[in-house]
């Protein structure tokens, strides 16, 4: 929550000021006294009374709370609005909300004018779901992937047992051979194929 609370602070800051008092409405519709704090009962009200917060639990009132005083002031009222406004899609599986990282279908989400295919990260490390395409990617690495020179390689459902094809050096050249960097499909093969064979730690360089 901390993450999403600063991004929505920075739309905010390089927001218009349209797009500002857009966000002030936002929050003055939720504190009904107009006290300048929205209390746990103002915030369910609200959720009630507005289309397209159903998704939205009452339990995300204690994530938004951040100086636990038990009321939002308007800055973590932001917070709630950022997720409104950018994070309405749900786990396909369990239904969860995504307001952070998430695996989405690569080949749903290209097709135009189809909906998407997500899901959470644990329902993704389980494989607890059940979908016609095979190629799905973080929403991280989604976003970066789409700044890549490179195609998306055909999609293989064994791809996590087979072994990375790899070149057999030339001694004769080895001194002139450069050492060529794993591009981050290389790395994600690599990655899948030691989860696969239970040898994480070999190619993991971050533990």
């Amino acid at each position: 929550m901390d993450e999403l609370h600063e991004a929505a602070i920075a739309y905010y800051n390089n927001g218009s000021r349209e797009q500002q008092d857009l966000a002030w409405h936002f929050f003055r519709a939720m504190d009904n006294d107009g006290d300048g704090r929205v209390s746990f009962q103002e915030y369910i009200d609200f959720l009630h009374r507005t289309a397209g917060l159903a998704w939205v639990c009452p339990e995300m009132f204690r994530e938004l709370d951040r100086n636990r005083d038990g009321q939002l002031d308007f800055w973590e009222v932001l917070t709630l609005y950022y997720v409104a406004r950018t994070r309405t899609i749900s786990c396909r599986t369990c239904l969860q909300s995504l307001s952070g990282l998430h695996f989405t279908c690569v080949t749903c989400f290209d097709t135009p004018g189809g909906e998407t295919f997500d899901l959470c990260v644990k329902c993704y490390m389980r494989r607890n779901y059940t979908h016609s395409h095979c190629l799905f990617l973080d929403s991280y690495v989604l976003l970066r992937s789409k700044r890549s020179p490179h195609h998306l390689p055909p999609c293989d459902e064994n791809l996590a047992l087979q072994q990375p094809l790899q070149q057999e050096p030339d001694d004769e050249n080895l001194e002139e051979q450069q050492p060529r960097r794993m591009g981050w499909w290389d790395a994600l093969n690599a990655m899948e194929t030691a989860i696969a064979v239970g040898h994480l730690a070999t190619f993991c360089t971050i533990m």
